[in-house]
């Protein structure tokens, strides 16, 4: 079965990396693309009148970290870097209880970011995701956030 998986991950790697000629795409053993927005960005937003909750992403290499903080809700997780696209910030990874996550981003400046962030079936699933609209609510959307 990870034969039959690892087979599909690089036909679908194949399949992007060829549609997508000046791309920089990372394939499974390969030489991994550099992250170009690594460091920690945060945001806060309201959960509720008076709610206020604090989301920050930690970008590493080799993983990225999210923390959410507030009285409604709170996160901490580890997404382990399984590819990264850096033509279009194409980031799929995998907490360590196998929860698989899609994160783009998009709008890179040294202040901000702006990123979206979904829940993946597994990797296949993370790399066949377009990029959504600008104006999508699904998944709380796309959000700016700050450098810290």
């Amino acid at each position: 079965m990870k034969y039959f998986r690892l087979l599909i991950a690089i036909g679908l790697f194949l399949w992007i990396g060829c549609a997508r000629e000046d791309e920089q795409l990372e394939l499974p053993g390969s030489t991994p693309v550099e992250i170009d927005f690594t460091g920690t960005w945060s945001r806060q937003f309201e959960a509720g009148p008076g709610k206020v909750h604090t989301a920050t992403y930690f970008v590493y290499q080799d993983s990225i970290r999210y923390t959410l903080t507030g009285p409604v809700g709170q996160a901490d997780y580890v997404m382990i870097r399984d590819a990264y696209s850096a033509a279009d910030h194409h980031f799929v990874g995998h907490r360590p209880d196998g929860q698989h996550y899609l994160v783009l981003v998009k709008a890179i400046s040294e202040e901000s970011i702006t990123l979206y962030k979904q829940t993946v079936a597994d990797l296949e699933e993370g790399l066949a995701r377009g990029v959504p609209p600008d104006n999508t609510n699904q998944n709380h959307g796309w959000n700016t956030y700050q450098k810290q």
